[in-house]
């Protein structure tokens, strides 16, 4: 779990999921990286069991894990309190609260819907 939080990016990831579930697309314009980056990134939080995932469609949602250990729950208990005093997290929940909603960037919910079909008789 240490060397998962040992990255300034990965602890920006963190206090951005510590907010909310977000979308790929989303942290890849909060924090201005590429998509490749930050989904390494958050490989290696899923693997250190601080991050969970949720595919809906082709996007993948991810959010801070519930539970664990009491290390992990002290963890996000500093990330919802001094973790984002830091310049560039303070930045990013600034970016987070003008970010339109993720279904105006990239995944709009009407695109996850199987189209109706028509019989004809």
């Amino acid at each position: 779990m240490f060397k998962a939080c040992a990255d300034e990016t990965r602890l920006r990831l963190l206090v951005l999921l510590s907010e909310r579930e977000l979308c790929v697309c989303e942290l890849v314009d909060i924090l201005e990286m590429p998509q490749g980056k930050i989904s390494r990134h958050l490989a290696v939080l899923r693997r250190a069991g601080l991050v969970t995932d949720r595919r809906c469609g082709t996007w993948i949602h991810y959010s801070i894990r519930r539970g664990g250990t009491p290390l992990a729950r002290r963890l996000r208990a500093y990330l919802k309190s001094e973790g984002r005093d830091d310049a560039l997290p303070a930045a990013d929940l600034v970016r987070l609260r003008d970010l339109a909603d993720c279904g105006e960037i990239c995944c709009p919910p009407d695109r996850h819907k199987v189209p109706a079909t028509t019989g004809s008789k």
